[in-house]
């Protein structure tokens, strides 16, 4: 039995919650029917949105700022661990060397993440807490599909060139949030 567990992003979506939170989907490298929800904040979501879908920013975001620090230190993110769920909420450590000495430093698990994949370090988690916290893959399909099905009543149909003129016009306003959404309802035309 493995300690950690490899994990890889499935998706990042808009959640059914609130208005300014999202889901951010994790999953098993090793076993596609062990995946868990995170919900994360918008610029979080953003950020790691952008970094996924290969949007170039005029300006660089907050967790590009703090990649682009750990470049000048001597500092180096090694991996980030999922350590812990309670009353709802995740807990992280990243994982850090600092001149030969492992270090490990709270973090919110959504700004592990977006520092982690701009890094391509791992994302890790314990096996228990996967095994604790995962849902199984037949109610995790009929949430998805439910999720799915709300987005799509609420979008109107827009024509293809209508959402690329949308589309460039959130990259100028550097609302990449909006630009991401925009190139997904695109993707399904």
């Amino acid at each position: 039995m493995k300690e950690f567990i490899p994990l890889r992003i499935l998706s990042v979506n808009p959640s059914s919650v609130g208005a300014s939170s999202y889901i951010l989907l994790l999953e098993s490298d090793d076993a596609q029917a062990l995946r868990f929800p995170i919900v994360i904040g918008s610029q979080e979501a953003q950020s790691i949105s952008v970094y996924l879908e290969h949007i170039q920013t005029s300006r660089p975001l907050t967790h590009d700022l703090c990649v682009n620090l750990l470049s000048y230190s001597n500092v180096s993110i090694e991996k980030v661990l999922i350590t812990d769920f309670k009353d709802g909420i995740f807990y992280a450590n990243l994982v850090i060397n600092k001149e030969g000495k492992t270090i490990k430093v709270d973090a919110r698990p959504s700004d592990s993440v977006a520092i982690a994949i701009r890094l391509d370090k791992p994302i890790l988690i314990s096996e228990k807490l996967l095994r604790d916290i995962c849902i199984p893959e037949e109610e995790f399909l009929d949430e998805l599909e439910e999720e799915y099905n709300l987005v799509e009543n609420t979008k109107g149909i827009r024509s293809q060139v209508e959402l690329e003129a949308l589309l460039n016009k959130a990259l100028q306003d550097e609302n990449y949030e909006e630009a991401a959404k925009l190139r997904d309802e695109i993707d399904n035309l």
